[in-house]
């Protein structure tokens, strides 16, 4: 049986480190070729080179902040102000990042650890006003789908989501981007079908979304034939939601859904990452190309997170 735990993190973090190199640019710099290649015509690649000068496979704050909460979920916790103390070791002290340093840190996921250390309370940490709606939280909550499947006592999904995106991003507009996310990813693991999952999804939230300003876009008819260009892609959560599921929906591999969102510019690590944790899932680790793995920083930890995950979650 797939260890879908390995699915998802690795599927993110490959996505994410492929999509470093290229953060900012816009689609007409980017070089596909040089992206699908994993940077094989980059001298000496192994060292800094890129938009964040960091070397081949470094994964950026989309993995670290993820893996801080497979990490916590694995050891079973249940107290949030564990998971917010994780978020601030990995900023004041590199904790799960690649090399010890940490780097590309959003506004909001910054505030909100600030908010953090000083008041030591994760209900109050996050930062909820309608500006405060990029995508730190949504990057970080696919592990949450492994206890979403597998834990019974989860009756409502809806506030469990909430109160992890509330740790930094609080607004309604985040939240239910990462609810409605998860709630896709979960039709995803039954119906083994991209398309007929969206189907699922927006029968099972319509109601609820349709007519909301910010996932009308996202609920209607026309969504799948609109060009993905129209997506916003410099980080505002609803736009990184759209990307993630219109990429998903319109191509047939993760190595093509991942060079897809990466196609699309500006937030293409973020991007890439979260569009990369439901491809992983989709189609497992074994889809993901060998190249794009074989340089990616602390293979190891991550496998080893991702076995202690899925055994912690697949025995409640």
């Amino acid at each position: 049986m797939s260890n879908l735990a390995k699915d998802l993190l690795f599927g993110l973090a490959v996505a994410d480190a492929l999509g470093v190199p290229v953060e900012f640019k816009s689609p007409a710099e980017i070089n596909l070729a040089s992206v699908q290649s994993n940077y094989q015509d980059i001298f000496n690649r192994f060292s800094p080179f890129g938009s964040w000068n960091k070397p081949v496979g470094t994964f950026s704050d989309d993995s670290s902040l993820t893996f801080c909460t497979a990490e916590y979920l694995a050891a079973g916790e249940t107290d949030l102000n564990d998971l917010m103390d994780r978020f601030k070791q990995w900023l004041r002290k590199g904790y799960w990042t690649t090399d010890g340093h940490t780097f590309d840190v959003g506004r909001t996921t910054l505030l909100a650890i600030e908010n953090f250390a000083r008041d030591y309370n994760w209900r109050t940490a996050g930062l909820n006003t309608e500006r405060d709606n990029g995508n730190g939280s949504l990057m970080r909550i696919a592990p949450l789908l492994l206890p979403l499947l597998y834990d019974q006592t989860i009756t409502d999904p809806y506030p469990y989501i909430r109160d992890f995106s509330s740790l930094t991003h609080a607004h309604p507009i985040s939240v239910d981007s990462c609810f409605i996310y998860l709630m896709y990813a979960k039709q995803l693991y039954y119906a083994k079908d991209v398309a007929l999952a969206f189907v699922k999804m927006k029968e099972e939230l319509g109601t609820k979304y349709a007519q909301n300003p910010a996932f009308e876009r996202l609920f209607s008819e026309d969504f799948l034939s609109l060009s993905p260009t129209v997506f916003n892609s410099q980080g505002f959560v609803v736009g990184s939601l759209e990307i993630a599921l219109h990429t998903l929906l319109t191509t047939t591999s993760y190595e093509e859904a991942i060079l897809k969102a990466i196609s699309l510019g500006k937030d293409t690590d973020t991007n890439a990452a979260i569009t990369g944790a439901l491809a992983g899932f989709l189609y497992g680790y074994d889809s993901i190309p060998s190249h794009w793995i074989e340089p990616l920083k602390r293979k190891e930890d991550i496998a080893a997170l991702a076995n202690q995950l899925y055994s912690t979650c697949t025995r409640v």
